[in-house]
């Protein structure tokens, strides 16, 4: 009865102490296409969407609701599956996982193109000016393209294949998350460790902050920790008790104190970054069977934008932050 008792009150206490989440509707929806996406990114500041399907690659205005550029069709479109827009809104990347190509935002001319063998890739970052990508490919390799050059740097970063990569801004510092059950950061001028972050399981998505300072990790079961990447130490772990919980994007806002997370099944979730507290939850707008969020950004310190599988761009409110 005692023990019946103190579970209880454990389970009240619990409840008091969660934070309540805030929610809302979205203020804004502009569909991006009829068919569901394979892929899509959105700029920093929103302005820009690129979508892809399986008939083409397609940049929007989210300004004016209307394509920036006449969209890529034929050969250079084909299964692309990977897009990326660099922050300063100059470059944006397509890739079918074996071929990646460059192109310039406003005049949709190719700029480079590059592929690592016979390596499979699985993701791709890019640095806010464009000068550096970042390819993981499924080997374990990690490879850097100087795309001014056009050299290309490759290091055996971890022993699995690499599931997920992100880049500061300034191009110097990469995450990069393994099957291998790490997460690393390391220089990219030289491939050196600086951190390599032990994980019970596989880890499938990592996330750094613009500055370099900050980085989320996801395993396939249970750590999801936000990390100080100056230390090296654990800064907060995201406050949930769900397995196998997992993000499809996220973005640190860029004074580090939030972070931003697309999620499967139409969810966009708001971390505080200090003690990963879950601050606020929306549900996006499902046209299909599923709607996976692919894609996230801060518009500014009161809205943030989303896209979905199914092509849709939404725009919602934050709550109060200070």
């Amino acid at each position: 009865m005692k023990f019946l008792s103190l579970l209880i009150l454990a389970i009240l206490l619990h409840a008091c102490s969660q934070q309540e989440v805030f929610t809302s509707q979205a203020i804004k929806q502009f569909s991006h296409s009829e068919q569901a996406l394979e892929h899509t990114a959105l700029s920093l500041d929103g302005k820009f969407s690129l979508s892809a399907t399986s008939t083409g690659v397609c940049l929007w205005n989210n300004q004016t609701d209307k394509l920036h550029i006449p969209c890529l069709t034929g050969e250079a479109s084909k299964f692309v599956e990977i897009v990326g827009i660099s922050q300063n809104n100059q470059f944006f990347f397509t890739s079918n996982q074996v071929v990646v190509r460059l192109y310039n935002v406003n005049s949709g001319k190719q700029f480079g193109e590059w592929q690592l063998a016979e390596n499979i890739i699985n993701d791709i970052a890019i640095s806010a000016n464009g000068d550096t990508l970042l390819f993981g490919t499924r080997s374990g390799i990690a490879a850097i393209i100087d795309t001014r050059s056009q050299k290309i740097t490759s290091y055996q970063k971890h022993k699995l294949d690499i599931n997920s990569v992100s880049l500061s801004a300034n191009g110097q510092r990469a995450f990069t998350g393994s099957s291998d059950k790490t997460a690393q950061l390391w220089h990219t001028a030289t491939g050196e460790t600086i951190y390599s972050l032990a994980h019970k399981s596989r880890v499938n998505h990592v996330t750094i902050s613009e500055d370099g300072s900050l980085g989320v990790s996801l395993d396939a079961i249970k750590d999801h920790t936000i990390w100080d990447l100056n230390s090296g130490q654990a800064k907060a772990s995201l406050d949930t008790h769900l397995r196998f919980f997992e993000f499809n994007t996220a973005r640190f806002s860029a004074d580090n104190k939030w972070l931003l997370a697309g999620l499967p099944k139409r969810k966009v979730q708001l971390w505080r970054v200090n003690d990963g507290v879950k601050l606020a939850e929306w549900l996006a707008h499902q046209q299909r069977a599923r709607a996976a969020v692919l894609a996230v950004t801060f518009i500014n310190d009161k809205q943030i934008a989303t896209e979905n599988s199914d092509g849709l761009l939404e725009i919602w409110d934050l709550p109060p932050l200070n």
